[in-house]
């Protein structure tokens, strides 16, 4: 066998290991991270769970804040009467339709049946209408010393309140309990964005009982859900919430952690 057939077989042989290896399996890095997005493999085992870090000091009456880690948590926690859909489009939340007259100064919320806290108790007008008054309302009991900074921005002013033309500076005139399960905002001029404003975190519904306590929001107060989680666990390490089995709609299983940072 001369130089040159030497040669050529020691290549040959070179491409079959480099196939052979280019087809075999691969071993999966262990700091590569999967795209949540993707199904897993039919024979994997997955725990679906969400982790976040967020600031310490947060605050879970969102009516009462700005701070946008509060907010956060406070969007999985409590709903409003509509929400946002991830395409901007107002969804249905606790109240399952809504009209608006003619005139645009009235909207008429048909509240959902079944729409209920966490501790069990339901979501009646009445706790729509005890919200709304505690935002709009200075002499409402509920309403506190708390300064309301997203109804300021958006919705002008509190109940009373009049500018130098004695015109009333809120859009908002009042709110009525139409029946069980209807509930009216009435305007004093028309507002376009309404819908939009009230898919904020802001005005999400809270337990009217449960605010009774001026500690609300804090880890020393008891939090009643409104929205598709619960708090399950809250140390000075993170926070854990949970799927509300109270909820109007099945949630998907899995947690939300919060790291404290």
């Amino acid at each position: 066998m001369n130089n040159k057939t030497i040669t050529q077989g020691f290549i040959l042989l070179a491409a079959a290991m480099l196939l052979l290896t280019a087809c075999g399996p691969k071993e999966t890095d262990a700091s590569t991270v999967t795209d949540p997005t993707q199904p897993p493999p039919a024979d994997a085992t997955v725990q679906v769970e969400t982790t976040i870090v967020i600031n310490k000091n947060i605050t879970l009456d969102p009516a009462k804040t700005e701070d946008s880690d509060s907010l956060l948590v406070s969007r999985n926690l409590y709903e409003g009467l509509v929400t946002l859909g991830a395409d901007g489009t107002i969804q249905p939340g606790i109240a399952f339709s809504w009209v608006i007259s003619d005139d645009e100064l009235d909207y008429i919320f048909e509240l959902r049946s079944d729409a209920a806290f966490s501790d069990g108790s339901l979501i009646t007008v009445e706790v729509i209408e005890q919200n709304f008054n505690r935002w709009f309302e200075p002499q409402n009991p509920l309403h506190g010393d708390g300064n309301y900074p997203t109804w300021l921005k958006l919705f002008l002013a509190f109940n009373g309140e009049r500018d130098a033309n004695n015109r009333q500076k809120s859009q908002v005139d009042g709110v009525q309990i139409v029946d069980n399960n209807t509930f009216i905002v009435h305007l004093n001029r028309p507002e376009p964005e309404l819908l939009t404003y009230l898919t904020e975190p802001a005005f999400t519904i809270l337990s009217s009982a449960s605010l009774n306590n001026p500690a609300y929001g804090t880890r020393e107060s008891t939090i009643i859900s409104s929205g598709q989680y619960v708090i399950t666990a809250w140390t000075d390490e993170g926070m854990t919430l949970s799927p509300n089995p109270q909820y109007w709609k099945s949630v998907e299983d899995g947690d939300l952690k919060y790291i404290f940072k």
